[in-house]
């Protein structure tokens, strides 16, 4: 009588299924893990903070020239109209629209200013969620700030106080 040999045998096939699966399943784990790293992490903390503090001069400027306006966001249109302040040398607004936790839905977009005095915007449908809005003008001597929830039927008020 010949033995069969072992790999035509049901016993060492199942006995090594299992931890060949463990490891294909851990080698798959770590490539999403690795592929899918988190937005909000940075790398460098402290130049991070020494633009923070740049910021804050912008911010300053902007409660200097008592700068406050109205902004009405629609899902592709976008208008800003000051109400207090000296906006005379305005010529063009930037508006960057920041995503609390998923970079790919930030966006920027130049706003023109109308016959009216309002600085409008065309944009592409906007992904819902918690933003951070910043409007300076482009020469970026001032910077205004809100935390807003998009998308909103209401205007939203912007002051020059740093929340």
């Amino acid at each position: 009588m010949n033995p069969t040999p072992w790999y035509k045998n049901f016993w060492p096939w199942f006995l090594m299924f299992f931890p060949l699966a463990t490891i294909v399943a851990c080698v798959v784990l770590v490539m999403v893990a690795v592929g899918n790293g988190p937005d909000m992490v940075v790398d460098d903390y402290y130049k991070k903070g020494k633009a923070i503090n740049l910021e804050l001069t912008k911010f300053n400027k902007a409660k200097a020239l008592y700068l406050h306006g109205d902004l009405q966001v629609d899902n592709d249109y976008i208008k800003f109209v000051f109400t207090k302040g000296d906006h005379s040398k305005v010529k063009a607004l930037k508006a960057s629209f920041y995503h609390r936790t998923i970079k790919k839905y930030d966006f920027n977009t130049n706003l023109l200013p109308n016959a009216n005095g309002e600085f409008t915007a065309v944009l592409e449908p906007i992904q819902q969620g918690a933003y951070t809005v910043f409007l300076e003008p482009m020469d970026g001597s001032w910077k205004l700030k809100e935390n807003i929830q998009l998308p909103t039927q209401e205007s939203i008020k912007i002051s020059p106080e740093y929340k």
